[in-house]
């Protein structure tokens, strides 16, 4: 996005606020409810606008793990750790190591997520270890023909 498009973008953002803000706490505490998190998370993911949340698919990506693949397998879990990024205090040094290509070395020291993260990875591991080992079942009767006189 250019710098006119992220101007445009900043602009849609502080409307959004400023139309989140002038809403009544009933009607915020309403909205909030609605999407399933607190008041002060929404009000926080709004303040936050359109820049609420992308590290986590590029931190996944940067892991060797498919987002969309944890998407379809684990939603719940995805939205969880979406709404943990978005509120995420450490963005700053997330972001620039992702920036450095750095960040597979040194989330866990200040990532919130780190935990959900190394159980998707590790479940990715087993599955790989499962095929592999399935598939190696498979062969072993045609090796034992093809080893036959």
């Amino acid at each position: 996005m250019g710098m006119v498009g992220n101007l445009r973008q900043w602009w849609s953002d502080r409307r959004a606020e400023r139309a989140f803000w002038t809403l009544s706490s009933d009607e915020r505490a309403a909205l909030a409810r609605d999407i399933g998190v607190s008041e002060q998370t929404l009000g926080h993911l709004i303040t936050r606008g359109s820049q609420a949340g992308p590290e986590l698919p590029r931190l996944l990506q940067a892991l060797s793990l498919d987002p969309a693949q944890v998407k379809r397998q684990h939603a719940t879990l995805l939205r969880s750790m979406s709404m943990t990024c978005s509120t995420c205090a450490a963005v700053r040094e997330c972001r620039r190591d992702l920036d450095a290509g750095c960040a597979s070395r040194t989330f866990r020291s200040y990532c919130p997520n780190a935990r959900e993260i190394e159980g998707l990875d590790q479940e990715r591991w087993q599955n790989r270890e499962m095929l592999i080992s399935r598939a190696g079942r498979r062969r072993a009767p045609e090796s034992l023909v093809k080893a036959a006189p």
